[in-house]
Formats: structure tokens, sequence, C-alpha cells
């Protein structure tokens, strides 16, 4: 019984002591900060983002945090995947965002209440956020890198519009839905 018991230890030490001698890859953590360009149908305008998460081998996911100016000012917070092409320092990329888009609109844009029309007044809900593309990051020391990126993104929000119906002088309300969809050219430093 004790060459059995003893057997087993010392199997189970060898055993435990070759899984401890494998190579592990550890995560790095990465932060995306750039300067976006926003073209589309309503207007051009300007972004900012930063980027903040993990990467592993060719892959690296985080969380992103945003200011996006297009039309109706508000703030993006979504989820950031992307993967590196090539074995070299310069290398191609693909990105794909999702996630939430926080109204935040200017004070311009709301309906003040008036005189002959005392239920006057909007308000605008959160909506969606993507953004997917390819781009080309320069290496660095350090493992920084200089990035320049092209994509598609896409913003929606929701506009609700109170008001009293002069036929029938009962309030009425409107809904409105917005989906912006624009082209990004983006400009960004990783470090």
């Amino acid at each position: 019984m004790k060459k059995y018991f003893l057997l087993i230890t010392l199997s189970a030490g060898i055993s435990f002591s070759a899984a401890a001698q494998k190579k592990t890859v550890n995560y790095k953590f990465g932060s995306i900060n750039s300067i976006a360009l926003l073209n589309g149908e309503n207007s051009t305008a300007a972004a900012l983002q930063t980027v903040n998460g993990f990467g592993k081998n060719k892959w690296f996911a985080g969380i992103g945090l945003g200011l996006d100016y297009y039309l109706y000012r508000s703030i993006p917070v979504f989820a950031d995947v992307r993967r590196e092409f090539g074995k070299k320092r310069n290398k191609f990329f693909a990105y794909a965002d999702a996630g939430m888009n926080i109204q935040w609109v200017q004070s311009e844009f709301e309906m003040k209440p008036v005189i002959w029309n005392p239920n006057l007044r909007n308000k605008f809900h959160n909506g969606i956020y993507t953004d997917a593309g390819f781009g080309f990051s320069v290496g660095m020391k350090n493992n920084q890198a200089f990035i320049l990126s092209l994509g598609h993104s896409m913003k929606t929000m929701k506009e609700t519009r109170g008001y009293t119906d002069w036929r029938t002088g009962q309030p009425t309300e409107d809904i409105y839905k917005f989906n912006f969809s624009r082209v990004v050219l983006k400009f960004g430093w990783r470090f």
C-alpha cells in the first residue's frame, strides 16, 4: 500500500512540475488615443477617442470612450477588438467597435415652452455606436506606434418632441430617429 501511495505522490509531483515549465504568454496593457475626421451626408465633424485594453500575440481587446461632434454631440462608449497582420514593426490591422452612443446634445437644440404652446419640449435618447475598418501602424520604440486608419461608423439616437396640437388642443408627441452613417479617418498614437 505504501508503494502505491509513494508512486501516486511521485507521479503527481512530476506532472505538476512539468505543467509549471510551460511557456506562458503574458497579456500586455495598451492605450490607443486618436483624433478622427467624420464625413457623412449631413456634415463634416471631428471626434476624439481613447481605447485602453490588453493585447496578446496579434490580438487586442479593450474598452473605448469618445467625444463625437457629428451633428449632435455624443459620447460613444464601446468595446474594441483589433487584429494585426505581419511580423515586422510596421503592420496592417483591422478593427471593430460596438457599443452605446450616449447623447450630450448642445443646449441650442433644446426646445423651450412658449406662451402659445406651453407643451413645447423635446428630449434626446441614447442609441447605438458602431465603427469598423482597417489601418496601418508605424512601429516605434517600446511597442509604441503611430496609427492611421480608415473605416465606417454609425451612431444612432432618438428625439421625442412634445407640443400642443393646434387643431385639437391636446398634448401630442412625435418621435424622430436619427441614423448617422459616416466615413472615419483616424490619426492616433498607441503606447
